[in-house]
């Protein structure tokens, strides 16, 4: 129920998105767009963190090269509509699986229609949830958003460990 209950979420996110498209609506500094949809949450103001080739303001989450460290060589980033921010995946599979690092900041009622929320995980951010079977990290950030950091690799040894990186990375550019 649940798996479907998420793809229902992800289909009405992804013709709304497409809607925006069509209709021309870019996403505007408030946070959503022309048809008044609520978009991902760039980072307005910042310091790129680094060039991907996605066109979501989301691929500056994370440089290139600080996700080559979790998955290596990778494309550089490409907006990822299912999760609401970044993905940077790796050209090659490994054991059969795309290895790759997702990356979102959503406001709540968005984090709630696509997170994998998991348990409580104590010694980072009060708030902070990790999903092992999925490597998925949520935490609340600024204003009442909250930031995600999905680890997607072969082996799940060092999984949480990334996640927690990465997520400190994130933290630091939100």
């Amino acid at each position: 129920m649940k798996v479907f209950r998420k793809f229902t979420h992800a289909a009405i996110l992804g013709c709304a998105l497409v809607l925006a498209t069509a209709c021309g609506g870019g996403g505007d500094a408030g946070g959503s767009n022309q048809v008044g949809l609520p978009s991902a949450v760039g980072l307005p103001g910042a310091d790129p963190a680094g060039e991907g080739s996605g066109s979501s303001d989301s691929c500056k989450f994370l440089t290139e090269e600080e996700v080559a460290e979790a998955i290596g060589p990778n494309d550089g980033g490409q907006q990822d509509f299912t999760f609401g921010g970044c993905v940077w995946t790796a050209p090659t599979p490994k054991d059969g699986i795309n290895e790759a690092i997702f990356a979102a900041v959503l406001p709540k009622a968005q984090y709630e229609s696509v997170a994998e929320i998991g348990e409580p995980l104590s010694g980072f951010v009060d708030g902070a949830t990790y999903a092992e079977l999925h490597g998925e990290l949520w935490f609340p950030c600024r204003a009442g958003d909250y930031c995600g950091i999905k680890v997607r690799t072969a082996s799940s040894d060092g999984r949480q460990e990334t996640a927690l990186r990465l997520a400190k990375v994130l933290q630091g550019r939100v």
